[in-house]
């Protein structure tokens, strides 16, 4: 499968310093997560490593569990803790991007996590199209594909959707929604 970039190139990010983030429990655009973690040393190219933010934020316990049909979840678990849990049984890309739907949720709907289920189905695969499970897809597709890595993947692979996802280390179900927000065609 070939995918063919946009008819219009996006304009690069604004460039923020990075003294000006909040701490990690704060940030609240995929832009500032990367720019974030980058500064902490955390290498982010030409895959975003989602589980090593994850990991490296002390308000989060990240486990693998068998969660049956379900992909993930996140869960308060004390006054300063929650804990994310993503399906053992899934293969890593997809367990990639359910870690980075749960983080997306942690970072914009902390205040409503007491009232989410614990377990769910993730990119819309049990046909769910709420405000905030789209928010938090959204937000998991741009941390883990921002634009810079796309172009990067588009070009070392030739427009190849299957090479673009595993450089990305992504599912190509997740790269399909991606490409689809970022104007890119896939024949």
């Amino acid at each position: 499968m070939v995918v063919k970039s946009p008819k219009r190139p996006r304009k690069p990010d604004n460039q923020h310093d990075e003294t000006r983030l909040p701490p990690p429990g704060l940030l609240s655009a995929p832009d500032e997560v990367i720019r974030y973690y980058n500064a902490a040393g955390l290498e982010m190219d030409p895959a975003v490593k989602i589980e090593d933010i994850i990991r490296s934020n002390d308000e989060l316990e990240l486990i693998f569990k068998d969660l049956g049909s379900n992909d993930a979840y996140i869960k308060k678990i004390s006054a300063t803790k929650f804990e994310i849990a993503v399906n053992s049984k899934h293969h890593p890309n997809r367990q990639k991007f359910s870690m980075a739907h749960e983080y997306a949720h942690y970072l914009l709907h902390r205040t409503k996590i007491h009232e989410m289920p614990e377990g769910e189905r993730i990119l819309h695969r049990n046909g769910d199209r709420n405000s905030i499970e789209y928010q938090a897809n959204e937000f998991a597709a741009e941390l883990l594909m921002p634009d810079h890595l796309v172009r990067a993947a588009f070009r070392a692979s030739g427009g190849n959707l299957r090479n673009m996802a595993l450089r990305l280390s992504v599912s190509q179900e997740a790269l399909r929604y991606r490409l689809d927000n970022l104007g890119y065609r896939i024949s």
